[in-house]
C-alpha cells in the first residue's frame, strides 16, 4: 500500500467512526427522550385522566376524598407524601392558599418536606372549589365515628383494615386508587402519582412558561442544582399542574 492508499485507508476509517458515533449519539438520544416520554402524559391522555375522574365522581364510582385527593395532587405538582400531610390550616379559603410545609413517612409520621422547604402555592379556583367540597362532606363523615373536624385534622384519611379511623393515608393509597380506575378504563395509559408531577411540568414547558419557573412551581430551588432553605416561606403564584390545565383549555 503506497502512502495514497494509506492516507485515503484513514480518511474512509475516520468517516466511518464519525458515522458510527452519530448513529450511536442519536440512539442514545431516542432512548432518552423515549424514556422522558415515558415519565409523563402527554396532552391526550391526561384529558382521558381527567375525564375518567370527572366521569367516576358523577356515576359514583368513587369517593370525593378520592376525587378531591387525585385533584390536589395533579394541581399542585408536588409530592404525594406533601399531598398526604396537609392539614385544614394549611388551607387558606379566603385567599386561595395552600401552604406545604411538612410530609408523611412510609409510617404515616410526619417529617420535613425534602429541603426541610415551606411553600405558599396560590391555587387554583377550580382545586379550592373541590376542596371546600370535600371539607363539608369530610365534616359529615367524621361525625358519624364521633370525631369533630378542626383544623389539625388532616385533610385526607381513610379507615383502614385493621378497624383504624381517621388515620393517616397509606403511602401507595393514591398508586392503589388510581390503578382501580384504570381497571375501570382500561383505553387509560398507565400513570402514577410521580408521572403526575412530571406531566405538569412537562406540559407546562410546552406551553411556553420558562424552566425557571417551572423549578419554582415544583419547590426545586434551582434548575442545576437543589438549593434548600430552612425556616423560609416561597410563593408560587401559578402551580404546575394548574399550567397544564390551563393549556388543555385553549385547545
Amino acid at each position: 500500500m503506497d502512502w495514497a492508499e494509506e492516507l485515503e485507508y484513514i480518511q474512509v476509517n475516520k468517516v466511518k467512526k464519525t458515522i458510527s458515533r452519530i448513529k450511536a449519539n442519536k440512539k442514545l438520544a431516542l432512548k432518552e427522550s423515549k424514556k422522558f416520554e415515558d415519565l409523563a402524559l402527554n396532552e391526550e391522555e391526561l384529558k382521558q385522566w381527567l375525564q375518567a375522574f370527572d366521569e367516576d365522581l358523577k356515576n359514583d364510582r368513587m369517593e370525593l376524598k378520592d376525587y378531591a385527593l387525585f385533584y390536589t395532587t395533579f394541581f399542585l405538582s408536588d409530592r404525594k407524601s406533601e399531598t398526604y400531610a396537609l392539614q385544614w390550616k394549611h388551607i387558606n379559603f379566603e385567599k386561595n392558599e395552600i401552604l406545604i410545609e411538612q410530609a408523611l413517612d412510609k409510617f404515616g409520621n410526619l417529617k420535613s418536606t425534602k429541603g426541610n422547604k415551606k411553600t405558599l402555592f396560590k391555587a387554583p379556583k377550580e382545586l379550592m372549589n373541590i376542596l371546600t367540597d370535600w371539607k363539608i362532606e369530610q365534616k359529615k363523615q367524621l361525625k358519624l365515628f364521633g370525631i369533630r373536624q378542626n383544623e389539625k385534622q388532616f385533610v385526607f384519611t381513610y379507615n383502614n383494615r385493621k378497624n383504624g379511623i381517621n388515620v393517616p393515608l397509606h403511602i401507595d393509597y393514591l398508586n392503589h386508587r388510581m390503578n382501580t380506575i384504570r381497571r375501570r378504563h382500561p383505553e387509560l395509559p398507565p400513570a402514577s402519582p410521580h408521572k403526575l408531577r412530571h406531566t405538569g411540568a412537562t406540559l407546562a414547558r410546552r406551553a411556553g412558561t420558562s424552566l425557571n419557573a417551572i423549578s419554582e412551581a415544583l419547590t426545586h430551588s434551582d434548575i442545576q442544582i437543589t438549593k434548600t432553605y430552612v425556616n423560609t416561606t416561597e410563593t408560587v403564584n401559578q402551580t404546575a399542574g394548574e399550567i397544564a390545565f390551563r393549556s388543555l383549555k385553549k385547545q
